[in-house]
This record gives structure tokens, sequence and C-alpha cells, in this order.
């Protein structure tokens, strides 16, 4: 009597192709993406790959659209429940860049997408075309120049983690979400905030 076989999730399955294609891109670098590499990696057959992704191109799309998905979701819980809050799609853009902890794996994907942002003008304008989207969402609160200046701070923090920078330790990235959260609408600091004078 022949046993019956156990499928696959096909979801399960995607998933790990995508975590295994973003940890070959962490560790080796965009060059060691190769589909041979993540089949292997995640214990499946190239065949099964291709069955899944239709390419490396359609692999490194599911994970440019996996990453962009998460982040998105992050953005969005760090949204300050007041939706007239200046800045508020800039500061929750800022925290949960200035959160992110590059020992956990799925935190660690936010660099293969810097690292796709920088060697494929293709990725760019798709970033940008997120960006803008969530900018008009927010115009009412994001169009000034300190929401610009948190945006533009954050992306900072996210190239120095890229590089093991002097500034992506844990402690210098609060001290730094700690300062730019104390900036007020003109860019000064705001009253009895702990660091005015102290800079």
């Amino acid at each position: 009597m022949n046993r019956p076989q156990r499928k696959n999730n096909p979801d399960a399955v995607r998933a790990r192709l995508i975590e295994c294609a973003a940890r070959l891109i962490v560790d080796d670098g965009l060059s060691a993406l190769t589909l041979e590499n993540v089949a292997r990696e995640a214990a499946v057959s190239k065949g099964g790959l291709l069955h899944h992704y239709h390419g490396k191109n359609a692999l490194i799309d599911g994970l440019f659209e996996e990453v962009v998905d998460w982040f998105d979701g992050q953005v969005e819980d760090a949204l300050e429940p007041e939706e007239t809050a200046p800045a508020r799609f800039s500061k929750a853009y800022l925290r949960v860049v200035a959160a992110i902890d590059m020992s956990v794996p799925e935190e660690r994907r936010l660099a293969v997408l810097m690292l796709m942002l920088s060697s494929d003008p293709h990725y760019c304008a798709r970033w940008n075309q997120w960006v803008e989207a969530r900018l008009q969402r927010h115009a009412k609160t994001d169009l000034t120049p300190l929401a610009r200046t948190l945006r533009l701070a954050a992306d900072g923090l996210w190239l120095s983690d890229l590089g093991g920078g002097p500034d992506s330790s844990p402690s210098a990235r609060r001290e730094i979400l700690a300062f730019l959260e104390d900036l007020d609408a003109t860019g000064a600091m705001s009253a009895n905030s702990p660091h005015e004078g102290g800079q």
C-alpha cells in the first residue's frame, strides 16, 4: 500500500528561496546570487526554483517586493496616531531605519535593498515610486524641510549600516534618533530638550 506523498507548501518554498537569496547577497555580494547557489542553499532543485521564479530576474524582483512590503508594514506600524503630527511619515521612516538590527535575518534584508538601489536604476525608480506614493498620502505633514532632513538622515544611517560604519552601533543610533526627534518644525531644538545647549 503506497503512502500518500506530502505536498510542498508553495508559500513556504518561496519564502525559503527569498530568504536564501537575501542571505547570499548580504554575505557574499550580488555576484553570489545565482540560481544554482540559491537552489543549493534552499535545498530545492533548480527546476523547483524555476517553478516558482522563472529566472534570476524574477527571483530578484520577488526579493525586492518582499523587502519593500516588509519595510512598508514596519513604517505603517511606526506612524504616530495623530494624523496631523509634523513629519509623521518621515519620523516613522527614521524610527524604522534607526531600529534596524543587522543580526536579525529579516532586518538584514534591508541591506539587500540598499545594494539593489545602489546598483540598478530600475530598482531605484521603483523605490522612488514607493516614497513618492507615501509622500502624496502624507502631503499635509511631510513636504517640509524638517521632514526631508529626517528622511535623508535615515538614509545616511542605512548607508552606515551597510558599510558597518562607526555610527552604526545601537548606542549611537539611539542618540541620533533622540536628537532628531527633538527637532521642531523650524529645525530648532524643542523647548526643554535634554540636547539643547549641549551640542
